[in-house]
């Protein structure tokens, strides 16, 4: 199952001649299909453009239902965030839902996808539906961790990070909050550069290369693209006095990746997996430790590396 290099775009106006009924978001190659019970347009939604709504097949199925949620089972709890959300199982099928930070609050969104991850539901309170509905139906942080569930089953792994489209050129900025990800966004968007996102990146194989794709789900930089990539370096972003980059490799490289992304930490094939992933990408693609002062003279030096 290959990424797309590009996303459509042309879907929007198909949608709206469907009356909005129904819609395709494609993110890093993976096509999602929601299907309302009734038109958004009932709950004030009208404006859906978006790059991120293909016409592309999907390869997830997912049904929205407002009128109540399914009765409550006895699931088994495989994860819990400790505040925003948790996950079980039950039949084999995955049941993940949002948990408020107070304790006596009912659940107000939940997902339950089949074992082959290829359908599933989506059941939202009706006050909740007219709040971020497209093209991200679930709205954080339930949006990522659904990312993150068929990122573990479909291949890839989705990064704290920024990622850069100069000149032909893929660059990956990766770092944890305050590291500086939406400024290197700025520097590089002011140089005419792509950005692809300033916070959450998606890696993943194609064609034997590793490619990065953009994500709807930025931080301080508000500029998106759903375009893939493929990556040339890897940049561990810190603060410094002067700009300078330290190659780093195997274990550490690997590490290093690892404290930058998402893995599925319920799920022990699709750690094996995340960890593998990061192997290769340390193996195969330079990665540098960059020190940098937060002006333009950090682009010149990323590209005479």
């Amino acid at each position: 199952m290959e990424p797309s290099e590009t996303l459509g775009r042309e879907a929007s106006a198909s949608v709206s001649e469907r009356g909005l009924q129904e819609f395709i978001v494609n993110i890093a190659g993976i096509s999602i299909f929601f299907l309302f019970d009734k038109s958004p347009l009932e709950f004030g939604i009208r404006n859906i453009e978006s790059e991120f709504i293909t016409d592309k097949p999907p390869q997830i199925k997912l049904q929205m239902h407002n009128d109540g949620f399914p009765e409550k089972k006895q699931d088994k709890k495989i994860f819990d965030s400790g505040s925003t959300w948790s996950l079980y199982r039950n039949q084999g099928m995955y049941l993940l839902q949002d948990d408020s930070l107070d304790p006596g609050s009912s659940v107000e969104k939940l997902v339950i996808l089949e074992s082959d991850f290829k359908s599933g539901d989506i059941y939202i309170k009706n006050d909740l539906f007219n709040q971020n509905l497209i093209p991200d139906p679930l709205g954080y942080p339930l949006n990522q961790v659904l990312m993150i569930l068929l990122l573990s089953h479909l291949g890839g792994l989705l990064f704290h990070a920024c990622g850069i489209e100069d000149r032909g050129l893929g660059y990956l900025f990766l770092g944890n909050s305050t590291h500086g990800k939406s400024t290197m966004a700025r520097l590089w968007s002011e140089n005419q550069a792509t950005v692809l996102n300033d916070d959450r990146v998606i890696v993943r194989k194609k064609d034997g290369e590793l490619w990065m794709y953009g994500t709807p789900w930025h931080g301080d930089f508000a500029e998106v693209s759903p375009k893939g990539i493929p990556i040339n370096r890897i940049f561990f972003l810190r603060h410094g006095k002067r700009n300078k980059a330290v190659p780093k490799e195997d274990r550490e490289a690997v590490s290093m990746l690892l404290t930058r992304c998402f893995p599925p930490l319920w799920d022990k094939k699709g750690m094996d997996d995340s960890v593998g992933l990061c192997h290769l990408i340390a193996n195969k693609l330079p990665c540098y430790e960059l020190s940098f002062i937060p002006n333009s003279q950090i682009i010149n030096f990323v590209r005479n590396i």
